[in-house]
């Protein structure tokens, strides 16, 4: 059973290298999220040597306000992988200046992205998922996840009109929305993701391997076997990768 998980804060755990290691053993495939630029190159030399773990370039829509000088740094590394994020816009703040800075940013991200046209993004959307679809738009070049989406459905569904995935975590099962959202996205748009260190299970932070748990919980919905499942999911991923 192939897993993945496209929205990891690698460089959050106290051993990151243990991490990558058992990534590589169990040969998951890992997208290691940043916060800020300043720490791609470090999460870069973490998984050089990796099979399995890609690191992606990221500036967190709450950091937005605080880093938005490294925009220029994002430019200079964004030719040094394909995987974008953790971006997008949080509005949990009702600071008007912020919000502006936070969508001033996220569009010059998505501008360069669209330049690249093969990015792939895991994007932060709390309290803002009619703007960031919006900022993303129906014909963006490369490809788009919404991580850990909670926003309404009619919003949703437009982002499956506008070709874009959507990752699950532990934590969304356990959601009473969980249902309402599969019912609104078609199973060929969904992903894995555990968000970890994040999200918790129990009392220790997620990793990789329990993305399992989301497995499981769309098994349990669909009344199908977790080996179909797993292999839908990892169809949708490969071709998540595969898209031009």
């Amino acid at each position: 059973m192939r897993l993945f998980d496209t929205h990891f804060h690698l460089d959050l755990y106290p051993d990151p290298s243990m991490l990558v290691a058992q990534a590589d053993q169990a040969q998951t495939y890992v997208v290691a999220v940043t916060n800020t630029p300043s720490v791609f190159e470090s999460t870069q030399q973490l998984t050089s040597s990796s099979q399995f773990v890609r690191p992606a370039l990221g500036l967190h829509p709450e950091l937005a306000v605080e880093r938005q000088l490294e925009l220029p740094l994002f430019e200079r590394l964004l030719p040094q992988t394909r995987y974008v994020g953790e971006v997008g816009l949080d509005f949990v703040t009702t600071d008007a200046r912020d919000r502006a800075i936070q969508q001033e940013v996220f569009q010059k991200i998505i501008a360069l992205c669209q330049a690249s046209g093969d990015k792939i993004l895991t994007v932060h959307s709390r309290r803002a998922e009619k703007e960031v679809i919006q900022a993303i738009g129906p014909e963006f070049a490369g490809q788009a996840i919404l991580h850990w989406y909670s926003g309404p459905l009619s919003v949703a569904r437009q982002a499956v009109e506008n070709g874009l995935y959507f990752s699950l975590n532990p934590a969304m099962v356990r959601s009473k929305r969980f249902n309402e959202l599969l019912a609104v996205i078609p199973r060929e748009r969904l992903l894995l993701e555990t968000d970890g260190p994040f999200v918790q299970i129990g009392s220790r932070p997620a990793v990789p391997q329990d993305t399992m748990i989301v497995i499981r919980a769309l098994a349990a919905s669909w009344h199908i076997s977790e080996e179909q499942v797993a292999q839908t999911l990892f169809t949708n991923f490969r071709q998540l990768l595969t898209k031009e």
